[in-house]
């Protein structure tokens, strides 16, 4: 029999408790630390549930990193490289980038455990750096928009992308500020100096 669209709304909430909750305890306790029962108890489902949609540990944490990719890549990479007002485009990308990273506290520590082994965990590295690259690449173009439209310094647009890129991640993993805090407005008036605007 197939399932209600109650039963489908009502496991695709299961899963994504499951996951926020694997999410908090990968970033905290590390893979190692982690358990399914502690998976199960802080997602308030069963030990079983978690293996109606996880195989076992090493999947779930897999999708804990995969799966966000795809959810936020739209947000990360939503600015226009080719905007006819570079300036302006990089003013609302850094907001929009500095929000959106804000709120990923726990996911960015996870990626930067990633990172930090990624001979350990070489699928899940490639597709982060994957990833990365095609936010580089775009955040290169954009640079170098500005830079032909001479309303940006000259200087190597990838080492300026890779920096920037490199700022986002760092100032979520160095800071245990709330998203919410004014603490975070600063940085989205002084990121843009990175980029070198001519006044």
């Amino acid at each position: 029999m197939p399932l209600s669209d109650g039963q489908r709304e009502s496991m695709k909430k299961k899963r994504a408790a499951i996951l926020t909750a694997a999410t908090n305890l990968f970033a905290t306790l590390g893979f190692e630390g982690t358990t399914i029962k502690k998976v199960s108890e802080a997602a308030n489902v069963s030990f079983g549930s978690v293996f109606t949609y996880f195989k076992d540990k090493e999947t779930l944490f897999y999708a804990v990193v995969v799966e966000p990719i795809d959810i936020f890549k739209e947000e990360v990479l939503s600015f226009n490289p080719y905007a006819e007002e570079p300036v302006v485009e990089l003013k609302k990308m850094i907001h929009t980038h500095i929000d959106l990273y804000a709120r990923l506290q726990d996911y960015l520590t996870i990626v930067v455990q990633i990172i930090g082994q990624y001979q350990k965990y070489p699928d899940m590295f490639a597709k982060l750096d994957e990833f990365n690259d095609e936010f580089c690449e775009r955040v290169k173009i954009l640079v170098e928009n500005g830079q032909k439209k001479n309303v940006l310094v000259k200087q190597d647009s990838m080492t300026v992308a890779t920096m920037y890129t490199s700022l986002l991640t760092g100032l979520r993993i160095n800071t245990t500020d709330s998203r919410y805090s004014s603490f975070w407005e600063p940085f989205k008036h002084s990121a843009i100096q990175l980029f070198g605007p001519i006044k």
